[in-house]
């Protein structure tokens, strides 16, 4: 596998509308709303502790995966990792692990416990 670089990311970033489109062909809808969120300004990934990631490989966006407050959890400091796919191509690959290592690893200065809403087969 190639050397792989994890940084902030925007759905501005080139590449992201290509992953977009995929996964919505695959019945994932995460990078729809992520994206008509991000547009509307509900969800810039800004508030204290919250980040969006990319993963790339080769220069090119391979996945996504974002960190926000928990709206739903009673825990005081809880986070909520969120949006995470990694292109049909790329998985089986360690890239969705490497992503929620640097999640979790930027996590500790500002949660104290994550959360996710994801179905089983995720």
């Amino acid at each position: 596998m190639s050397r792989l670089l994890i940084e902030p990311v925007t759905p501005d970033e080139p590449g992201y509308i290509a992953l977009k489109a995929e996964s919505i062909a695959l019945n994932f809808n995460m990078l729809r709303r992520l994206e008509e969120n991000w547009q509307r300004g509900e969800n810039r990934f800004n508030a204290p502790g919250e980040k969006l990631l990319g993963a790339f490989a080769y220069g090119q966006l391979v996945g996504v995966c974002g960190l926000n407050i928990d709206p739903f959890s009673q825990q005081v400091r809880a986070g909520r990792i969120r949006h995470l796919y990694i292109g049909e191509r790329h998985r089986r690959q360690g890239i969705g692990h490497q992503l929620l290592v640097s999640v979790i690893t930027h996590s500790g200065t500002s949660f104290d416990f994550l959360n996710t809403h994801a179905p089983s087969t995720a």
